[in-house]
């Protein structure tokens, strides 16, 4: 599974309707109340578009002002055409209850870590060796031995092995 997108929600959201038809390919649609309704610019969040009809779709959206911008054909929904005065309100969908479960199914043993793999993909860290610190190669994260000069500091700098931090 890719990364996941964070996303915006709102708890009081009201259900209102479209003020212009949708075609198949179409990708925006402006709605008549936007009361309740998530409102960072940009930040999407997921809309169902006539909900418990033949025609139910759902979208990825952005908002500006009261126009949505669509992403569409999410959650295993076909992009259908819509009337203008459709219902539509945001949702949770099945694809995010995946993601959260993605997250919780991979961590498996105490002191397990995520992290990000290649694809993007979130992956797990297992809890390293005792003795053992995180460390870095720029790009992933490890576990590794101290070095046998140990770790010292005071107030100003840290020094692993050779290494200096200030």
């Amino acid at each position: 599974m890719a990364a996941v997108t964070r996303r915006q929600y709102k708890g009081a959201a009201a259900a209102t309707t479209t003020t212009n038809a949708l075609g198949v390919g179409d990708t925006s649609v402006t709605l008549t109340a936007t009361t309740g309704w998530p409102s960072s610019a940009g930040v999407p969040f997921y809309v169902v578009i006539d909900p418990g009809t033949s025609a139910e779709e759902k979208c990825s959206a952005t908002i500006s002002g009261s126009t949505l911008t669509l992403t569409r054909a999410q959650d295993d929904t076909t992009a259908s055409t819509h009337t203008s005065g459709a219902t539509i309100f945001p949702v949770f969908t099945a694809d995010e209850a995946d993601e959260a479960n993605l997250f919780a199914s991979t961590m498996t043993t105490r002191g397990d870590l995520l992290k990000m793999g290649t694809g993007p993909t979130v992956a797990r860290l297992a809890i390293g060796t005792s003795g053992y610190v995180l460390t870095s190669d720029g790009t992933d994260p490890a576990w590794a031995a101290l070095p046998a000069s140990g770790v010292t500091g005071d107030s100003d700098q840290l020094v692993l092995g050779s290494q200096v931090f200030s």
